[in-house]
């Protein structure tokens, strides 16, 4: 019992020795961890200031293929950094404004809209992405999109002017009439300054001509020349006027229209020449007396 109870002590004496060296261990290799880590963190923010820097000194020697490098290092390393924001910013710009690459341009602007956390920078990156996509890309499909996301966001007065115009803009080169026609009914219902109203409505009355519904292109054709005379010289609404009365075979109206507009128009000439066409097909139709001279 005695060499049990010796040996029992020996054991714990022991045992004892073990976790105090166990947990000196432990300790040690957290300690190493968490100096490893935070060695590692500090080296990746040293590292992506030193590339940040090294990006902006590039930019300022308009060296922007080595600035394109060094910020897109930052914003593949990084992602959802403040500088990695900043660097996508940069490339947006760099791509849209200098090496003219739209492509490349557009998927770093919708970097920041992902992951700013700057509700304005948020929607002019926004905005850039849905002007680039109809303006320069023309991809009317995907301009829509981008136009209806913006006009989910709060905006100005004048920016949902322009947003919607580009949106019934685009569905109308996608020849989607009907709905270029809904965007426009929209807009037409609010209040707009009346200068700013003369596009719209030009723009609606080619969507109903584009339609074939010629009898409303009309009633707007004749409302623009009436409200915005100088506006319809310089957009020739009067001879988009009377080629439409032309489709409708309505030839004597065609005629009337041309000889209001014949002396202000730059070509006198070409404006006499369709009158006297028209009055020629005038003449054949059923019930004419025949054309004279």
């Amino acid at each position: 019992m005695k060499t049990v109870a010796l040996v029992t002590k020996v054991s714990l004496r022991v045992s004892k020795r073990h976790l105090s060296l166990l947990g000196t261990m432990m300790c040690s290799t957290f300690f190493l961890v968490f100096s490893v880590m935070l060695s590692a963190c500090s080296c990746s923010m040293s590292s992506e200031k030193l590339e940040f820097s090294r990006a902006e000194k590039a930019k300022l020697k308009n060296d922007f293929r080595s600035a394109i490098i060094h910020y897109k290092n930052i914003v593949d390393k990084s992602v959802r950094s403040p500088l990695a924001i900043h660097s996508a910013k940069e490339l947006a710009n760099i791509n849209h404004y200098q090496v003219k690459d739209i492509k490349v341009a557009i998927t770093y602007y919708k970097h920041v809209v992902l992951y700013s956390s700057d509700e304005k920078e948020r929607f002019e990156a926004q905005k850039n992405i849905a002007d680039l996509n109809f303006s320069q890309t023309q991809d009317y499909g995907q301009a829509v999109v981008e136009y209806s996301r913006l006009l989910e966001l709060p905006r100005s007065p004048l920016e949902d002017f322009s947003f919607r115009m580009a949106l019934a803009r685009s569905h109308f080169y996608l020849s989607n009439f009907y709905q270029a026609q809904v965007e426009l009914d929209v807009l037409l219902a609010k209040n707009f300054e009346r200068e700013l109203l003369f596009e719209p409505l030009l723009l609606k009355a080619n969507t109903l001509l584009s339609s074939k519904k010629y009898d409303e292109a009309t009633v707007i054709l004749n409302n623009l020349m009436l409200e915005y005379p100088d506006r319809s010289k310089v957009e020739t609404i009067g001879l988009i006027l009377a080629v439409t009365y032309e489709e409708q075979k309505n030839f004597s109206k065609a005629i009337e229209t041309l000889e209001v507009i014949k002396d202000e128009y730059p070509k006198k000439g070409f404006i006499e020449g369709r009158i006297k066409t028209l009055k020629e097909r005038q003449s054949y139709l059923p019930g004419a007396r025949g054309w004279k001279k």
